[in-house]
């Protein structure tokens, strides 16, 4: 009893040597990630060679294990298994040894299980894991995305009345512009027109009406005809006595 008291607290909590007395079951060791032996450098220098790794910090235990030819983080905070590449695996390591992780090498071979069979023959694409893991996680907190829709409706509803009020603005000011233009347009008319108006007047004074012209004219036509007539008649009287003085017989003397 003293020995199990040893090993897991109150809690439940297991320590390390419960893990690595468990994993000797399968002729499993476990070796820490930055101990100075062949098993730990080569991990260290091709961490995607390995078969598994197990991860502790306060208290928490996962595992980043590789299955049929990928690897996966099995955290226990996450949703879902998360698929890690093996270019990620060693920076993701990395990652964890600077956050304080402690990490061990599992080695040994792994027993084979179904799910290795499986990945084995239909991997796993990155965006059927993603969207699995954002669904199982979004279903809680559906009344959180209403509220984030309606936000954005409102926010939407209020941008459209900003965009109407300013609509309605710049039509009011293109009223104003357009009754400035028909009121400068309508003066310039008048002023045209008046001009137009007194210049025809004053052109109508200062020229003599046409009708006047040709009365005047006739009149003067028929008086110089009526004189020419006068002076016919007067020459064709005279040449008439001087005929009739010539025709008269002369007295003797």
């Amino acid at each position: 009893m003293s020995n199990c008291f040893q090993n897991m607290d109150e809690s439940g909590y297991f320590s390390v040597q419960v893990i690595s007395q468990a994993l000797q079951i399968w002729s499993l060791e476990l070796v820490p990630f930055l101990r100075q032996c062949p098993e730990a450098e080569r991990a260290r220098g091709n961490p995607a060679s390995q078969n598994a790794f197990i991860c502790h910090y306060r208290h928490h235990w996962f595992t980043i294990r590789k299955i049929g030819k990928q690897w996966f983080n099995l955290n226990s905070i996450l949703s879902a298994p998360k698929l890690i590449s093996e270019t990620y695996l060693a920076i993701y390591l990395a990652q964890l040894k600077e956050e304080g992780n402690s990490i061990f090498i599992i080695t040994g071979t792994l027993p084979r299980c179904e799910a290795d069979e499986v990945l084995s023959i239909c991997p796993v694409v990155e965006d059927d894991l993603t969207r699995s893991s954002t669904t199982s996680t979004n279903q809680p907190d559906k009344s959180t995305e209403v509220d984030v829709a309606l936000a954005v409706s409102n926010a939407d509803i209020d941008d459209d009345d900003q965009t109407l009020q300013r609509i309605l603005q710049s039509s009011e000011n293109d009223d104003e512009e357009l009754q400035l233009a028909l009121r400068v347009s309508a003066n310039e008319y008048e002023d045209t027109s008046d001009k137009e108006l007194r210049e025809a007047i004053a052109l109508s004074l200062n020229t003599p009406n046409e009708s006047n012209l040709i009365g005047q004219n006739t009149a003067q036509t028929d008086i110089n005809n009526g004189n020419r007539i006068s002076a016919e008649e007067i020459r064709r009287n005279r040449q008439a006595f001087i005929d009739k003085l010539s025709c008269t017989p002369r007295t003797k003397e």
